[in-house]
Parts: structure tokens; sequence; C-alpha cells
């Protein structure tokens, strides 16, 4: 029976080894220059021989060419602040191959003349070495969430900061010169991917509030001048926002920030009319906080209203079905609300919420034995190219059953889709649930037209500008009759917009047009019809 050890009391010394082996592959003691003066660890393919064999060598020997200029700047970091957070570096192994790896370090009071790192290798680098960038505000989103998140939690005091880099010089180096900037700003944000690229020259940093503007554009003009051969290479201009607290939840706060970034990068920051442009922005945070939790309100108390326009027969005047179009507050249109909502992507919980209340007004007909036509719900491309929304919207549905069968989808905004056959996926999948699709716009400036032979939708809907271009000059009655004879091909039934006058719908009828809605045939009325009859499919 083998004797049980006896437990050893941990020395101060070899309890903090332990700690930071824990963290990482490789410690590193270096002097203030880089050179290496104690190496305990895995050798992490950084030399072939013993790891011993790093102490007297550089650590920029280590790291690729390209890469010097940024590493000096972390150096410079560490010795100014004594300690350099987890930053991303790319360093070279002995057989050439660039790795990537996060690099911490501090400095210790009594040894002013040492730094003490520590390196975790990640694998071979596939970042900026191969020419990626820091990602667009789309993609930074939920990283900017997870951030205040964190922050939140922990309460971690954080910055926001924007760069603006002008009179970038045109040379062959200008595309590994821009790679290297934003790999600095990666480098100072918070967790090492908290920087978002707004516009071409202009990017934002999440970082810690340690940080000052003045050290930063300190930075960027070293970098500037070392890799571009000229000092007077760029200027930057900078600007911080204080993300205050509100009462709004963590994700709504990120997709404030994340407009108010959209909305200056778009304006530029030149036209804005103020001597402090620091306070420009912060107003214009708050007022997009302030519009965030508007339209969050709106959602959770189901704060709009209903109206419903009949699409026609214009044979007849006979109701075919009819359209559900949101309403809030006093406006006769809420495109300004859509239009904003969009921009701080919650038109998917818009486009759910709408579609809800129809199917209950719908079962709350079936239940009172009543006689309405089908209903039209105005669902964005982009939400319909989501899996997500897709899936949320089957979750929603289930509970209506067989009456998802008078419900119509209007397919709105189609040129916003970036994967077409994500789309045409969701299409399918509208089909599965018994719902009919129907393509909005069709011959206007997006690009419904091209979009009819694939998508395979039951209605077209003509674009009203198109109707009214066509009674005038023949280019546009052309593709009008080619929208129309295409959709009488794939089995498609035209529905014109926009009919006002008696002409029109004349002119409609005698092209072949079979329904139609529009002021002249009907008016948005705050109830659902009521039919005498159930109406007959065309």
């Amino acid at each position: 029976m083998s004797k049980e050890k006896k437990a050893v009391p941990v020395v101060a010394r070899d309890r903090f080894v332990g700690f930071a082996f824990a963290a990482a592959h490789l410690l590193l003691e270096t002097d203030n220059s880089g050179k290496i003066t104690f190496a305990a660890g895995a050798r992490c393919g950084l030399v072939s021989g013993a790891l011993n064999d790093l102490v007297g060598r550089n650590l920029f020997e280590l790291s690729p060419p390209e890469e010097h200029s940024l590493l000096r700047i972390l150096f410079q970091r560490l010795i100014e602040k004594g300690k350099l957070d987890l930053t991303h570096i790319v360093l070279r192994s002995y057989s050439g191959n660039k790795l990537s790896a996060f690099m911490g370090a501090c400095r210790l009071p009594n040894y002013v003349d040492r730094c003490f790192l520590s390196v975790s290798i990640r694998g071979q680098a596939v970042g900026r070495a191969a020419g990626n960038r820091v990602p667009d505000l789309n993609t930074f989103l939920p990283v900017l969430e997870n951030r205040l998140n964190t922050a939140s939690a922990t309460e971690i005091s954080q910055a926001l900061s924007m760069v603006m880099i002008e009179g970038l010089p045109d040379t062959k180096n200008n595309e590994k010169l821009r790679q290297l900037l934003e790999a600095y700003f990666l480098s100072i944000s918070m967790d090492g991917d908290s920087a978002v690229r707004l516009a071409d020259d202009y990017y934002a940093v999440l970082h810690s509030d340690e940080g000052t503007l003045e050290d930063i554009r300190r930075d960027i003009g070293q970098l500037l001048a070392d890799n571009s051969g000229d000092e007077q290479a760029g200027t930057s201009q900078m600007w911080r926002v204080n993300i205050g607290k509100t009462e709004l939840a963590i994700g709504d706060v990120a997709r404030a920030v994340a407009f108010t970034l959209k909305k200056f990068a778009t304006e530029n920051p030149r036209t804005i009319k103020i001597t402090d442009i620091d306070s420009a922005v912060e107003v214009m945070l708050q007022t997009t906080v302030s519009r965030v939790g508007d339209v969050r309100r709106t959602l959770e108390k189901k704060n709009f209203r209903l109206v419903f326009q009949p699409i026609v027969r214009l044979t007849s005047g006979q109701v075919h079905h009819t359209e559900a179009l949101m309403r809030v507050g006093e406006t006769t249109s809420p495109a300004a609300f859509v239009a904003f909502a969009e921009g701080i992507g919650l038109h998917s919980d818009i486009d759910l919420m709408v579609l809800e209340s129809v199917m209950d007004l719908l079962r709350a007909a079936q239940a009172k034995k009543q006689i309405v036509p089908d209903v039209a719900v105005n669902i964005s491309a982009a939400s319909l190219a989501s899996k997500l929304f897709l899936d949320q919207l089957e979750v929603v549905l289930r509970p209506y059953g067989d009456t998802c069968r008078n419900l119509l989808i209007d397919i709105t905004d189609i040129s916003d889709v970036g994967d077409f056959s994500l789309l045409k996926s969701g299409v399918s999948r509208l089909r599965k649930m018994g719902i009919r699709p129907c393509l909005d716009d069709v011959g206007g400036a997006g690009s419904a037209f091209m979009s009819l032979s694939e998508l395979k939708v039951d209605f077209a809907k003509l674009d009203g500008d198109l109707v009214a271009q066509a009674m005038k000059e023949s280019k546009s009655r052309t593709i009008l009759q080619s929208i129309i004879q295409l959709c009488g091909h794939l089995g498609t039934t035209v529905i014109a917009e926009k009919v006002e006058t008696d002409d029109q719908r004349l002119f409609l009828r005698n092209v072949g047009v079979p329904l139609g809605q529009g002021y002249l045939l009907g008016r948005p009325v705050a109830d659902l019809p009521i039919l005498d009859a159930p109406v007959k499919k065309p």
C-alpha cells in the first residue's frame, strides 16, 4: 500500500509561478529594449533548440518586420503604464511561419529595467497577416453588446473613442499600413476585438478608460511616420463618447451606440457645425437611446394600431384580400418609425408583432364564424433571409393552425438582402407553413423584377410609379408589359398599387392586370372587413 503524500505548504514564489503558467505557454523576461534575459515554459516553435537559446535574443527578432512598429508601441505603453493587457500580436517561428499569439505584460517597482511577459500561442496567424480587417458595424454589434454586458457585470470602466485618419499616402504599402493601424486599434480595444470600421478611414474603439486620446493620437502618428517614410503622412481627428448608464437593456444600448456611430460616420464630422464635437456625439447618442426606448416600449406594450386597405378586382370591384398596415401615434404613416427601427435592427421584432396581431384578429373572426378576407402582412426580405426570424415565425404561428392559410406575406425591401439564396430558402419555408408569398414593388428601383422567376411568388405588386410612367411613355409601358407577361408565364397574379383615378383603372384592365389597390378602390379602414360570402380565388 502506497503511503499518502504529506501536504507541503506552497511557497509564495511557486504559487505565482503556477498562476503564471495557468494562463500562458511561455514566460519571458526582457530588458526595456526587448532583449530576452530569461525564458520558461514551452518553446512554442520560436526556437529549434533548447528554450534557453532564446536568452540573449531580442523579442523583435521573433516578430515579422512589418509588426515591429506596433511592437515598439506596445513596449512603450508597457514602460509608461507599467502594465499591458492581453494583446494580439504576430510572432514568427524558427521555420518562418507566422504565429497568432496573445501577450500580456507588467513591470515591477523594484525592477525598473525589466519587463515580464506572458505569451499564449493561438496557432498559425490567419488574421491581419492574411489581410483581414476589423469588422464592419453589423458584425461588431454582438461584440459590442457582449463587452457592454461584461462591463456592467464587472463594473469595468470603458470609453468609446472615434478616430478619423485623413491623408493616408497613396503608395503600394498603403494596404499594409491600414492593416497595421487596424491591428493597433484591436490592440488597445477591450479583449482585443472591440474595434469597428465605420467608413474608409473612420474607426471606433471600445477600450479601457485609462487610455487617453492623446495616447492614441501619439501612437497613430508614430505608426504613420514609421511606415510611410513621411513624418507628415496623414492626420488624425478623435472624439470620445461617454456610454452612460440607462434603463435600457444592454442589447438596446448596443443598438443605440451602433446606430449613432453609423449616423455620425455617414454625416461626416466635418459637416457638424459645433465647437465641441464631443458634445454633438453625446447629444446624438442620448437622442438615439431615447428613441430606442420609445421603439422598445411600443413593442412591449403593443402601442400601435392596424388599419386595412383592400385589394380588389379591377373588373368588379369585389374585395380579393386586404393589407394590414401599422400606424404609430397620430401619424398617418409609420415610415419614420419603421426606418429607425430598421436602422437599429429591430425590424424583425416589428414584423413579428404586427403578424401576431393580425393572426389574433383572424382567429377571433373565425371563432365568431365571420367571413373575412385573407390578410397580407409586410415582412422585410432581410427578415425572411434570417433563419432565426423564420424559426421565431414558426413558433408564433404554430398555435393558429389552419388559420395561417388566410395569411399572405408581402416581401418588401428585397434590395437589402445580401445572400439571395437565403431569401429563396425563406420563401420556401413560408410555403411549407401554408403562407402565400407576394413580392412588393416589382418594377421599382430595387431588384424585385429580376427576382420574380427565382422566388416563384403567388402575387406580384407593381410599383405605383411604374404604372404612372407607363401611361405616359412607351419605354415604361414596355417594361410593364414584360412584367405582366412574365407573371402570366409563372402563374403569378399581378396587383397594381396606387390606383387613384378611373383612367388608371381602365388602363390597367386593358393591359391585363386583374387586381388593384389605391384610394380610388378603398382607403385604409380601422376594422377588418366582414364579407357576405367567401372570396373566390383568381
